[in-house]
C-alpha cells in the first residue's frame, strides 16, 4: 500500500472497475506511443513520488507530485500518471492523451482534494469548481520550480556519472547535493538488480527523464535503484537509436523468426550485450497498427521491445517478438 492518498484512490478504483461485470472486451490498439505512456504510469504508481495532498515544510515535494490524466470532464475512467515538474500538468497530460485527440487547450488543471493534481477535458463544463474541485494553489508554481532545479542536479550528475554502483552512486550524489546548497536533501540506495545506480525514469519519448518517482519529499531523500547502463538505454529506447529503428523495420518486410533475430542482432551489436528472445502472440483483444500490423496478420515475426534484465548478475537484452501462431503472451 502506497503512503500517498491519490495512488491508492487510484488503486481502489482499478480494483473496483476489474471487479465489474466484464463487457465485450474493447480492442486496444498496440501502438508505441500508447505503451510508453501505460508503461510511464505504471512507473509513476509503482514508484511513488509526492502527492500533493498536505503541503510539507518544503515545495520540492509539491512540484514532484504526480498528476493524474483523466480523458473525461471529471476525474473517472481511463488514467495515466505522470510526475515531471519541468513540464505543466496540462502539458504534460496532452502528450499522455495526444492519441485521444486532446491537445492542452482542451485541457483543465485541477486541484482535487486529498488527491493531487488532475488534468481532466476542458469541454463544456466551465471552471473547476463547476466540478467539485478546487483551481491549482499557488504554491504549486514554486514547488515546480524548485523541484525543477533538485531534478536538474540530479540529472546532469546521472549523465556524466557512468555506470556506478548504486552505494557508490549514492554517496557522489549526496555530496554533489550538498555542494548545490540541497544540504536537507541526500541519496540513498532504493533496490533494484542492475549495477549501474540510477535515480531518473523515462518521461515520454526522453530516457533521462523525470526523478519524481525517485524522491520522498517528507524524508527529502532520492532513491538510487541499480539499473543497466544509460548508454545501453539509450541505444534500446532513445529516438532515432537502433532499438527504435526495429519498430519501424521489422514491418518494412515479412521476417521468419530466425531472419528478424538475424536482423535484431545485427541493429543492436553496438551494444556489445548478450541478446536472448521471446516469442508471443497477442491475445484476441489485442490489436497492432501500421506496418508491423500488416505483417503479423501476414503471418510473419514483427519486433515488439527490448529491455535490459540481469540474470546471475549479468547485463542481458531480451527481446520480444512476435508472430501470429506463437502461444499467447502470459
Amino acid at each position: 500500500m502506497s503512503e500517498i492518498p491519490f495512488v491508492n484512490r487510484l488503486g481502489d478504483a482499478v480494483d473496483a472497475a476489474i471487479a465489474r461485470p466484464a463487457r465485450a472486451p474493447r480492442r486496444f490498439r498496440l501502438t508505441r506511443r500508447r505503451y510508453l505512456t501505460v508503461a510511464l504510469a505504471a512507473l509513476a504508481v509503482a514508484g511513488g513520488g509526492a502527492a500533493i495532498a498536505e503541503m510539507l515544510h518544503d515545495p520540492a515535494e509539491i512540484g514532484f507530485g504526480a498528476v493524474g490524466c483523466f480523458e473525461r470532464t471529471e476525474p473517472g475512467g481511463n488514467v495515466a500518471v505522470i510526475s515531471d515538474p519541468t513540464r505543466s500538468p496540462v502539458e504534460l497530460c496532452a502528450t499522455a492523451m495526444s492519441e485521444a485527440s486532446l491537445g492542452a487547450r482542451d485541457l483543465l488543471a485541477c486541484s482535487w482534494e486529498g488527491h493531487g493534481i488532475v488534468v481532466v477535458a476542458r469541454g463544456d463544463r466551465g471552471s473547476c469548481s463547476a466540478r467539485g474541485l478546487a483551481p491549482v494553489p499557488a504554491a504549486y508554481a514554486l514547488g515546480r520550480r524548485r523541484a525543477a532545479r533538485l531534478q536538474a542536479l540530479a540529472v546532469d550528475f546521472e549523465r556524466d556519472a557512468g555506470c556506478v554502483a548504486p552505494d557508490e552512486f549514492a554517496r557522489r550524489l549526496t555530496r554533489e547535493l550538498r555542494r548545490g546548497g540541497w544540504t536537507q536533501w541526500r541519496a540513498v540506495v532504493a533496490g533494484g538488480e542492475g549495477p549501474c545506480g540510477r535515480v531518473s525514469v523515462p518521461t515520454g519519448s526522453s530516457i533521462v527523464g523525470s526523478i519524481g518517482p525517485s524522491v520522498d519529499g517528507a524524508r527529502r531523500t532520492i532513491g538510487v535503484k541499480g539499473r543497466a547502463p544509460l548508454e545501453l538505454e539509450l541505444a534500446l529506447s532513445a529516438p532515432g537509436s537502433p532499438g527504435a529503428r526495429l519498430f519501424h523495420t521489422s514491418g518494412a518486410r515479412c521476417f521468419t523468426v530466425a531472419g528478424l533475430e538475424r536482423h535484431v542482432r545485427r541493429l543492436l551489436a553496438p551494444t556489445k550485450t548478450p541478446i536472448r528472445f521471446r516469442l508471443t502472440s497477442l491475445r484476441s483483444f489485442v490489436e497492432l497498427t501500421g506496418p508491423r500490423g500488416a505483417r503479423y496478420r501476414e503471418g510473419c515475426a514483427v519486433f515488439s521491445a527490448a529491455q535490459p534484465l540481469f540474470p546471475d548478475g549479468r547485463v542481458v537484452i531480451v527481446a520480444e517478438l512476435l508472430q501470429r501462431d506463437a502461444p499467447p503472451a502470459p
